[in-house]
C-alpha cells in the first residue's frame, strides 16, 4: 500500500484568453506498513521561576503519565531547562521489558537534585536534546516537544543557533505555549525553521497532560518525517504563489528543483490520518487545447532510502480550453474556500502587527475585518478566537500563532 493518497481540486476549463488558474492538492498519510521504524521524542520543558505553581505540578503530572503510557517502541526522553539544562530522563527505547514505575521514580528523584526556577534560557534545553539524539540514524523520526511559559531571557542569536541545529540534525520541535507569559514569534518561528507542527497555546495546565498525550501518540504513528511534496508544471509554466491552507494557513514559497519542471515544497511530519492541503495559483505561457498544468509527488527518506511515490492520472490537474463561458467561469467550492481563508490569514495577521506595534484602533479594524470572514467561511474556531481577542490577551497571542483553517477535504476522504 502507498504511504500517501493525492487529490486536486480544480476547474479544468479555462478560458483562450486566460493563461494561470487556482488549484488545491490535497496529500493524505495513510495507515501503511511503511510506518517510520522508530519515533524519538525528547520533552524539552521550562522550569524558570514563573513556572511555581499549577503549571510546573501539571508538567510533572503530565510527564510521568507520558513515562507510564506512550506507546511501545517508542524512544521517550525528558530534558528540563531555566539558566541551564539538566536531563532528568535518558533517551529510552519503552517496550514490555521496561519498567515503567522505575522511570517515573528516576525522575522525581533527578528532578529533587536539580536546581530550578531560575531564568529561561530556552536554547540549552534544545541543546540538550540534541545530544539525547545526537547519535540516532535517519531512520528514526526525530522530535522534540518543547514547551515553556516565558519569554527568553538569553540573547537571541543563541536561541536562533539552537533551533537552527536542531533544523540540521532533522530534529522537527513542536512547540507550546504555556499560561500567557510566551511570545508566539519565537515559538512559531521554532516550529517552522525545524519543519516542526506549528505550535499551540495550552493557557490552563490542567489541559496539559490531554495534549502531551495526543501528541505523541500521534508521533508514535509517523509516515513520513523528512518529506517534500513535487510539483511537476510543464515548460515555461511557473508557480505564483503557494500556501498551505489546511491543518494552518501558512503562506510558502515553492522553490524550483532546477530541471525548470520541478516545484519543491517541504512538508512538516505526516502521521497516519493526517492530511494536508495546499493552494497553489500557476501561470502558463501557453495552453493549447489541453495540457497537464501540474502533476504532484510525495518525495520522503524511509529506512535511510529516498522514497518516490506519484500520483496516478487521475490526480494530475489537466486544463480544456473552451469558448463556453458557463464551463470556465465555474468556481470549485474547495478553491474558492480556501482563498477565503487566506483572505482570514491576511486580516488576523495584519491585526496581530498592528497590535504589536501599539496600535489598537487599527488592531480592532482589521479584527472585525477577520471576524467577517471566518463567520461567512463558516470557520467556527477562529470565529470564537476572534470574538474573544478583544479582550483577551491568551486570544490574541493564540491569533499570532497561525491562522485556525476548517477542513474542505477531509469529508471526501472518508
Amino acid at each position: 500500500m502507498s504511504a500517501f493518497t493525492f487529490k486536486t481540486y480544480y476547474n479544468k476549463h479555462i478560458s483562450p484568453t486566460t493563461n494561470s488558474f487556482w488549484g488545491v492538492v490535497s496529500v493524505t498519510a495513510n495507515e501503511t506498513a511503511q510506518a517510520m521504524e522508530t519515533v524519538a521524542v525528547t520533552l524539552i520543558c521550562d522550569v524558570s521561576g514563573s513556572m511555581q505553581g499549577n503549571k510546573f505540578n501539571a508538567m510533572i503530572a503530565s510527564t510521568e503519565d507520558l513515562l507510564r503510557t506512550t506507546p511501545d517502541g517508542v524512544m521517550l526522553g525528558v530534558v528540563v531547562f531555566d539558566d541551564r539544562a539538566d536531563e532528568a530522563v535518558p533517551l529510552v527505547r519503552l517496550d514490555a521489558t521496561v519498567d515503567r514505575e522505575k522511570l517515573v521514580d528516576m525522575f522525581r528523584r533527578n528532578m529533587r537534585q536539580i536546581k530550578i526556577f531560575g531564568g529561561t534560557a530556552m536554547s540549552t534545553g534544545i541543546d540538550l536534546a540534541l545530544k539525547q539524539q545526537g547519535k540516532l540514524g535517519n531512520e528514526v523520526a526525530q522530535y522534540g516537544i518543547f514547551l515553556s511559559d516565558g519569554n527568553n531571557t538569553e540573547p537571541e542569536s543563541r536561541l536562533v543557533e539552537a533551533v537552527q541545529a536542531a533544523a540540521d540534525t532533522t530534529m522537527h520541535l513542536c512547540a507550546y505555549g504555556y499560561g500567557s507569559d510566551w511570545n508566539p514569534t519565537q515559538l512559531t518561528q521554532i516550529a517552522q525553521i525545524t519543519q516542526g507542527w506549528m505550535p499551540k497555546a495550552v493557557p490552563n495546565p490542567e489541559h496539559l497532560r490531554q495534549e502531551f498525550t495526543a501528541l505523541i501518540a500521534r508521533m508514535s504513528r509517523t509516515v513520513a518525517s523528512d518529506a517534500v511534496l513535487h510539483l511537476w508544471t510543464p515548460t515555461g509554466a511557473k508557480i505564483l504563489s503557494l500556501s498551505q491552507a489546511y491543518p494552518e494557513w501558512v503562506k510558502g514559497e515553492a522553490a524550483p528543483l532546477g530541471d525548470d519542471h520541478t516545484w519543491v515544497v517541504p512538508v512538516p511530519p505526516m502521521s497516519a490520518g493526517d492530511h494536508r492541503d495546499f493552494v497553489v495559483h500557476i501561470e502558463l505561457a501557453a495552453v493549447g487545447a489541453r495540457v497537464a498544468a501540474c502533476r504532484p509527488t510525495m518525495v520522503y527518506a524511509l529506512a535511510g532510502q529516498r522514497v518516490e511515490e506519484k500520483g496516478d492520472q487521475s490526480t494530475w490537474m489537466i486544463l480544456e480550453q473552451t469558448h463556453d463561458a458557463g464551463l470556465y467561469n465555474q468556481v470549485n467550492p474547495v478553491v474558492a474556500g480556501y482563498l477565503g481563508q487566506g483572505q482570514l490569514a491576511r486580516a488576523t495577521q495584519a491585526m496581530t502587527e498592528a497590535l504589536a506595534a501599539g496600535d489598537v484602533k487599527t488592531a480592532e479594524r482589521h479584527r472585525t475585518e477577520a471576524l467577517e470572514i471566518a463567520q461567512a467561511t463558516g470557520n467556527r474556531p477562529m470565529t470564537q478566537i476572534l470574538q474573544d481577542a478583544s479582550g483577551s490577551e491568551v486570544a490574541r497571542k493564540t491569533v499570532a500563532l497561525g491562522t485556525s483553517t476548517v477542513s474542505l477535504t477531509e469529508d471526501e476522504k472518508k
